[in-house]
């Protein structure tokens, strides 16, 4: 990867050919030219590398990680695949396996470590002596905060139009996740669920209330209020009363900074909060209109029933 992004800062604008790219950037990486694509589409993914139209160019970061990383062991090119979210897996299963201590430290058995998150570990090799790994592996108090910072646990798209509702609602989970973060008293308390189990009918619990709070959380680029409530969400929340509420983020943009935006949404009042969503429903204050309906054959039979979930539409 250094040596694809410094092939590719040594081209003046507009940038390099992308038609011309694979064999150039190949003749500088070497290795398998199958993996050239690969390793491209990986630093555009983390945003170190842009195409605009025919043109690859570095990013600002891009450009700094392939003009500084080699005078820092690798550092800045650790860093960013971190804070891409790429590792985002392994970031969350090596905070559950390990044990901070008393300065702040990671410690975890090696073997344990590795066997978690194996690529994670080899990226945190290049931090020199704020990791080490021997029989146990240790990571600095910082590097430790710089993992758990929640902007590392959203991981990227894996296309750019592979699942839009999907990425928008990750994006959403991760605002209200940091937001309920900051708010709690106890931010351990807070609890990113969905990732585990997506059955639940709501996306984060917050420990610090009793009884605890269950959020379902929307996310739109359209800042009118308007989103689907599948029917299990609104089973639960019927079920939970005042402890079950929604969160509404809109103006949403998956090609804006997740940190920049955050603080932009949240100035301009973002999340809407709508809690003890079914009291809002009877009362009027919110409308759900059935958008889909079950169809079956008027004989019956079961080999030609065609199903589909109801979704309530919101608004």
């Amino acid at each position: 990867m250094p040596a694809i992004l410094s092939g590719i800062r040594r081209h003046p604008p507009p940038g390099m050919d992308i038609r011309k790219a694979r064999l150039y950037l190949w003749r500088e990486c070497g290795g398998p030219m199958d993996d050239v694509p690969i390793l491209l589409n990986l630093l555009m993914q983390v945003g170190l590398v842009e195409a605009e139209g025919t043109w690859l160019r570095l990013s600002k970061e891009g450009r700094k990680v392939a003009t500084q990383d080699h005078r820092t062991g690798g550092k800045h090119l650790g860093l960013a695949l971190i804070r891409s979210g790429i590792f985002a897996a392994q970031v969350s299963r090596l905070l559950e396996v390990g044990k901070v201590d008393s300065s702040r430290s990671l410690v975890c058995p090696a073997e344990l470590a590795i066997s978690v998150a194996p690529q994670l570990i080899g990226i945190l090799r290049r931090f020199g002596q704020a990791v080490s790994l021997t029989n146990e592996l240790n990571v600095s108090a910082d590097l430790v905060t710089e993992m758990g910072d929640v902007w590392s646990l959203l991981p990227p798209p894996v296309t750019p139009e592979a699942d839009h509702r999907k990425d928008m609602g990750n994006r959403g989970e991760l605002y209200s996740y940091r937001y309920c973060r900051l708010a709690a008293d106890d931010p351990a308390k807070v609890r990113w669920v969905a990732r585990d189990d997506e059955s639940l009918g709501y996306d984060i619990e917050d420990l610090n209330f009793v009884p605890k709070r269950r959020i379902e959380v929307k996310a739109s680029a359209e800042k009118v209020v308007r989103f689907f409530l599948s029917p299990n969400e609104l089973e639960v929340a019927r079920r939970l009363g005042d402890a079950y509420e929604v969160h509404f983020w809109g103006g949403v943009s998956l090609k804006a900074p997740v940190k920049g935006e955050f603080d932009r949404l949240t100035k301009d009042g973002y999340p809407l909060v709508f809690r003890g969503l079914a009291t809002l429903l009877t009362s009027g204050y919110l409308s759900a209109i059935p958008t889909q309906y079950l169809v079956t054959r008027s004989d019956g039979d079961d080999r030609n029933v065609q199903q589909s979930d109801t979704i309530m539409d919101i608004q």
